[in-house]
């Protein structure tokens, strides 16, 4: 059974029935989280804000793992002991190309399959859909500073996601306009929203908007 959540950001005191979720999925009292960034955090700068926020949730064992700068071979194998994985925000471009250079891709997709759970917050949340194209679009768009040319990702779900979503309808026409280009559907997801995706369900909380190239709608909670 797949299940992930996708968030667009880490935003403390948000949205407590998201937060209420999330813990939910565990069914340990003390599960394990492996924290993977989008690049080397040296100063751990990202990862103590990340492992505050699941603090906060009860949750105490966050461990990094680095597939950059710091990357270790022989012990990044063990982050699939953990209960949960979690893939950060920064650039989508360069955190995929560094999933690509360390064959990671199969690994999570297997992990996923196998009934781990995976957590992504704007980029890693944008890693889990069939590609990251969408990272490239609009007028906040990253980077595709490493030349990458494949862009397909986890493909775990159907869509794709489109974080920080700042509420304007005109950001949601610019998307309808990239849903029919790509016939893709794509969750606009403000900063405190996520989604999350148990087995066959998809529950959405906070203000998510549904792009169809099909049809459109408001999925608020």
């Amino acid at each position: 059974m797949t299940t992930l959540v996708l968030l667009s950001d880490l935003v403390f005191q948000s949205n407590e029935k998201l937060d209420q979720r999330i813990r939910s999925l565990f069914d340990r009292d003390q599960p394990s989280i492996g924290y993977v960034p989008s690049c080397s955090d040296p100063n751990r700068k990202y990862f103590e804000h990340t492992r505050l926020y699941y603090n906060q949730l009860g949750i105490d064992t966050i461990q990094y793992y680095d597939l950059d700068m710091e990357y270790e071979e022989s012990k990044f194998g063990s982050i699939f002991e953990c209960d949960a994985i979690h893939l950060s925000g920064g650039n989508t471009f360069y955190f995929l190309s560094i999933l690509q250079k360390r064959n990671v891709l199969d690994l999570l997709r297997s992990y996923v399959k196998s009934g781990g759970i995976l957590i992504g917050v704007s980029a890693g949340s944008i890693l889990t859909t069939p590609t990251i194209d969408i990272a490239g679009y609009g007028e906040d768009a990253d980077e595709n500073e490493v030349g990458l040319n494949d862009m397909k990702a986890l493909g775990l779900v159907e869509f794709e996601f489109a974080p920080h979503w700042d509420g304007l309808e005109d950001t949601l026409n610019s998307l309808r306009e990239y849903t029919l280009v790509n016939s893709k559907a794509v969750y606009a997801c403000q900063d405190g929203g996520g989604i999350v995706i148990d087995g066959e369900s998809v529950e959405l909380y906070g203000n998510v908007h549904l792009v169809d190239y099909k049809e459109s709608g408001p999925f608020d909670e």
